[in-house]
């Protein structure tokens, strides 16, 4: 948040939600975020999507909504829409997003996963990007979460800060546009 002025977005685009706290928290605090693209692995997508409409209702649109959609977007209105989607849908999307985020995944994938994905978050011109990771990587199992950055053309900020649960005694990596 000393990044970014959630109070000033209406779209938000995350891969790797887990269980869907994130866009809770998010849909919770700032009611100016409306439109919302949930993307994550099975089984973690149908967890999260039970969890978000569990609190949302009918303003989550789930799998079995839009897997026979040729194109999938926000209507254009004012009211809380959050599409729920695995990987496999990502190329029927058709939105522009204020803010994407991705919290530890991406350095867990392979990169040409990442690189398609980073594909899409261009695609849909999206205007703010957070990326957060965690430092004692293993370069035999992932990369360097720095790596991220030449992925984004080297346009995001780096910084390196203590990790917010002093027990853990790790460090958290922020790669963010702003």
């Amino acid at each position: 948040s000393s990044s970014f002025n959630f109070n000033k977005i209406n779209s938000f685009f995350e891969i790797g939600g887990g269980f869907g706290a994130n866009v809770h928290f998010l849909v919770t605090n700032f009611p100016n975020i409306k439109k919302i693209v949930y993307l994550d692995a099975v089984p973690n997508i149908y967890v999260g999507t039970k969890y978000l409409e569990h609190h949302f209702g009918k303003k989550v649109k789930n799998y079995l909504e839009l897997k026979n959609l040729d194109k999938i977007s926000f209507k254009k209105n004012d009211e809380l829409e959050i599409l729920c989607i695995p990987p496999w849908l990502i190329e029927k999307v058709d939105i522009e997003v204020d803010h994407f985020h991705n919290a530890a995944s991406f350095v867990e994938m392979p990169k040409m996963v990442i690189e398609n994905y980073l594909k899409f978050v261009k695609k849909f011109k999206t205007k703010e990007i957070s990326l957060i990771s965690y430092d004692g990587f293993d370069l035999k199992t992932t990369f360097n979460p720095e790596d991220l950055n030449e992925m984004l053309d080297n346009k995001l900020k780096i910084s390196w800060k203590n990790n917010l649960i002093e027990e853990h005694k790790t460090k958290l990596i922020y790669l963010t546009s702003q």
